[in-house]
């Protein structure tokens, strides 16, 4: 665990370098607008097909669900109108002595700490919370909260859909942001010739393929409080543990170095959990993959030094090679 923080750490700084941050910049937020754009045309029919599968479930899940679609929005709210509110009134003075590296770190960092304070609030409160909007609700008649429901289902179709897209994306086109932090932290670490006989393309394709299944089957989940959140971290948690593993393996790995690494389950399973975390917080979720990819980076990267620790004899040159 103390080695998973360690990567974390690294990860966290990485990816606030302006040479990676520009990458996620200017692929996610392109992407996000195509998807805020895609959303926007096609939001009657979605909402029509929502609100016809929300009148299936009994009203009291709905009710409980819709409770907890509630609070959700209201934490998202909370992150942002609190950061926004301390960026106006402190950020000022502060940023103008921060550097521009610092600054991002500042945004990044503040994110964070507001969307687990809110989080650790909400939590310490949640029964009142809960069964205060539950109340509120069940003043409503069923099609007003109906309806609400119908729009929150399709608003988590349409964010879905986004992540998959990021994913695969971020997937196929990982070598200019990983060469990008092997330059500047393993600079003498050579590259080579890849010796990974399983390929990340067709297991990028096939967990894409897989994921939108097992949403499918899970599907009634998403109606349980509590349950369907957990449901939904681990889906995301398992689309990122293999795939971002070989993608990654198959630039810097030989043979036999994925087939030691591709038995440290818990190490994978933890940089995924990880990642997909960052799913769940507003803004900071574009850098969800590409934190997931920069972790088994550093990973692998780590494994590579303790070899040549181990030993010595063998030429780094020798070491690392490239897919």
């Amino acid at each position: 665990m103390k080695q998973i923080n360690r990567y974390l750490i690294r990860s966290i700084s990485d990816i606030l370098k302006w040479n990676v941050l520009r990458y996620t910049l200017f692929i996610g937020i392109p992407l996000m607008a195509v998807w805020l754009w895609l959303s926007m045309e096609a939001w009657d029919y979605a909402v029509t097909i929502t609100s016809m599968i929300i009148s299936w479930i009994p009203f009291s899940i709905v009710k409980a669900n819709g409770a907890l679609f509630i609070i959700f929005f209201i934490w998202f709210i909370a992150v942002l109108v609190s950061f926004a509110a301390f960026t106006a009134l402190i950020g000022p003075p502060l940023l103008r002595r921060l550097k521009e590296r610092t600054q991002y770190i500042y945004t990044f960092t503040m994110l964070l700490l507001l969307s687990t304070f809110w989080a650790f609030v909400i939590l310490m409160k949640w029964n009142y919370i809960f069964g205060e909007i539950q109340r509120l609700l069940t003043l409503l008649p069923f099609q007003t909260v109906a309806d609400a429901s119908a729009w929150l289902l399709a608003f988590y179709f349409f964010y879905n859909a986004f992540i998959l897209t990021l994913f695969f994306i971020i997937s196929l086109f990982r070598k200019p942001y990983l060469e990008t932090i092997r330059e500047l932290d393993y600079p003498h670490i050579v590259i080579g010739s890849a010796e990974v006989s399983k390929k990340h393309h067709g297991r990028i394709l096939i967990d894409s393929i897989l994921f939108v299944l097992f949403s499918i089957i899970a599907f009634p989940i998403l109606f349980i409080p509590i349950a369907n959140v957990f449901m939904q971290l681990f889906l995301w948690t398992w689309l990122y543990r293999e795939s971002c593993f070989l993608s990654t393996c198959n630039l810097y790995c030989t043979d036999e170095d994925y087939q030691i690494l591709r038995h440290h389950r818990f190490t994978i399973w933890s940089i995924a959990t990880f990642s997909s975390f960052l799913n769940f917080l507003p803004v900071i979720n574009i850098f969800a993959p590409f934190f997931a990819q920069i972790m088994f980076f550093h990973w692998i990267m780590e494994h590579h030094k303790e070899k040549v620790i181990i030993h010595p004899e063998i030429d780094v040159k020798e070491e690392i090679h490239h897919g």
